[in-house]
């Protein structure tokens, strides 16, 4: 029978094997209440298909035993871990399933091949250090200058106070978790999948990570300018709405078009003209 052939294939059983582990990933991931994350997951799961579907006929699938073995034992690592979530590390445990399959599939003389795949994923470890370094910066009361003056530019009679926002009618404080750390990590990442995907000039790649970086600050600035003005107008609602998970992937989805806006205008359309 003709599925059977596939079956006898090893191509298809490690493609099935990694779509298991992205689902694992994401299937623990949506249990945890990191919504952010699971954007960001999802985008570097999707690019590393992406990655693979475009050289899949350059890929060397050989492995040696060893290689095998070795790849073999950090995926059933994983997997046992996995059985209790409270195990499986959201981070660091899909960068480690990511190199088991590497050695299962081509080797470690081959793991070079796959060296833009296991930097997607190198991402995820780096979040948690990224996130400490910009905690170190104060953000919080940058954030809070820059949408003070936000406020004041737009007409607004405000003034600040530290990390206090004040308006005549109300006040927001800008602490930690609407600092704009995981918005700034978001597109950071974003950047750093986009010249992964895209050939682009090394100037080109420190711009995008700048734009990236500032955009996602920008943008979470305008968003807690946005909360102070529904503080001073008492709309608890619509504060809460803005100040939750739902309101902030919106402001995230919102840089997230304002930088492919303007790679698709400064790198990516006149590449395509060239190639043309």
């Amino acid at each position: 029978m003709e599925w059977t052939k596939y079956l006898q294939k090893s191509t298809y059983w490690l493609l099935a094997l990694g779509v298991a582990l992205a689902t694992l990933h994401l299937t623990i991931l949506d249990r945890s209440s990191e919504p952010n994350l699971m954007s960001l997951s999802i985008l570097l799961w999707l690019a590393i298909g992406s990655l693979l579907w475009d050289k899949r006929h350059n890929l060397h699938l050989e492995s040696d035993f060893v290689s095998t073995l070795v790849g073999f034992s950090l995926i059933m690592l994983i997997l046992l871990r996995g059985l209790a979530p409270s195990g499986y590390h959201l981070k660091i445990s899909p960068f480690v399933s990511g190199v088991g399959l590497a050695l299962m599939a081509s080797g470690v003389k081959r793991l070079y091949d796959y060296w833009k795949e296991l930097l997607i994923l190198g991402l995820l470890v780096l979040y948690t250090p990224f996130a400490n370094i910009l905690q170190a910066i104060d953000l919080p009361l940058l954030t809070a200058k820059v949408s003070t003056f936000i406020l004041w530019f737009n007409g607004f009679n405000v003034y600040r106070e530290g990390v206090n926002i004040n308006l005549p009618t109300g006040k927001v404080e800008v602490y930690g978790a609407c600092s704009g750390i995981d918005s700034i990590l978001l597109m950071f990442n974003i950047a750093v999948l986009f010249f992964l995907l895209i050939p682009i000039k090394p100037i080109q790649r420190i711009v995008c990570l700048v734009l990236a970086i500032i955009l996602g600050f920008i943008v979470n600035a305008f968003r807690v300018a946005l909360m102070a003005i529904l503080v001073a107008a008492r709309n608890t609602e619509a504060f809460e709405y803005w100040h939750g998970n739902d309101g902030s992937l919106i402001f995230s989805v919102i840089g997230v078009v304002l930088f492919g806006l303007f790679c698709w205008f400064a790198y990516v359309r006149p590449f395509a003209t060239l190639k043309e």
